[in-house]
């Protein structure tokens, strides 16, 4: 399940803190100005901004997160020693700017906890808000796009164009070979059982999506021949795959990519390779555009990035020079946080 309190700071939290200290600097300064000398009040002031700035930061992005995810005992150690330390800096830091605190207390460490708390409350209040309604705006696009996901996955199943393919496949097979018939269909019923199975499922392990691919690839070996041919290569243990996740469908989409837009033939077969690492998976095929183009809008791999972006923050690079290659995170299973219903 996806993120939706990340501790990324996006370009409208910069305009939105930009604006705050924009209208509240001014203010804060003047205060600065008629009780101490402009050598003071200006080093102050800036301390008062980069002082403000981190603690809204850490509270908002930081210890929020941490509770956001349910980690309850961690977000509360992190509060607490947040605190202090925020109070322990606001007291030095304009004890040795100001030279008007007095000596150091405990008293004086509470003091220096509340007022701090004022100082930075009304950007924090604005931060929080602003990360509250901008997951909002990020869970609803993730149940759109979960929403169009299901949709696409309920048409693959009942697509007559492909259904009727690999059953005149099949019909031949039995005529021919009842043994490969029989595997065949077996690989057929196994990859629809994977689509149904899936089809509600933000993210599933990368070993099961590859058997998927293998089953897959074994139908579309029947339909096309020796045009395409297809090369797994895996740089890890086969434990990890089990250890790593993608977004259901991943290779089915990429693989039918290279199938759609390129041509393959007998004499010269297209390779697609796909390449597992530790942390990413690549596929790869040299640019060979149909001599008919092929009527496209993008939807599928716009659709599979968009996923990646909303349910892990992740991002797919697409590279195309003479090869087509495009490069999907893995996720771990710990780093994927789920969001209560």
């Amino acid at each position: 399940m996806p993120t939706f309190f990340t501790n990324r700071l996006r370009a409208s939290d910069y305009r939105v803190i930009a604006l705050y200290w924009l209208l509240a600097a001014p203010i804060i300064g003047y205060g600065y100005v008629v009780q101490f000398s402009w050598g003071q009040a200006v080093p102050a002031i800036l301390y008062n901004i980069v002082l403000d700035t981190a603690a809204v930061y850490v509270l908002v992005f930081v210890i929020l997160r941490q509770l956001a995810r349910g980690h309850l005992l961690h977000g509360l150690l992190a509060f607490v020693g947040f605190a202090v330390g925020s109070g322990l800096l606001y007291f030095f830091g304009y004890e040795l700017i100001l030279r008007d605190f007095g000596p150091f207390s405990f008293r004086r460490l509470i003091w220096g906890i509340m007022h701090h708390a004022q100082s930075y409350g009304v950007l924090g209040v604005l931060m929080m808000g602003k990360s509250y309604f901008d997951a909002q705006h990020r869970l609803l696009r993730v149940q759109k796009a979960q929403a169009e996901s299901e949709l696409k996955t309920l048409r693959a199943q009942i697509d007559p164009h492909f259904l009727f393919n690999n059953l005149n496949i099949l019909y031949a097979l039995i005529q021919q070979d009842r043994e490969e018939a029989s595997h065949f269909l077996s690989c057929f019923s196994s990859l629809y059982r994977y689509l149904i199975r899936h089809r509600d499922a933000d993210l599933v392990p990368l070993a099961e999506e590859l058997r998927f691919a293998e089953e897959y690839i074994y139908l579309l070996r029947h339909r096309f021949g020796q045009a395409y041919d297809f090369q797994t290569t895996l740089h890890v243990a086969e434990a990890e795959l089990h250890q790593r996740l993608v977004v259901p469908g991943t290779l089915q989409v990429l693989i039918e990519n290279a199938i759609k837009h390129n041509r393959g033939g007998d004499d010269v077969p297209l390779l697609v390779t796909l390449d597992v690492h530790s942390d990413a998976l690549t596929v790869r095929n040299r640019v060979a555009p149909k001599r008919t183009p092929t009527d496209s809008t993008g939807t599928g791999l716009h659709n599979l990035r968009e996923r990646y972006r909303l349910l892990a923050d992740a991002e797919l690079l697409v590279q195309r020079d003479a090869f087509f290659t495009v490069t999907v995170p893995l996720l771990a299973q710990q780093a994927v946080p789920a969001i209560p219903a």
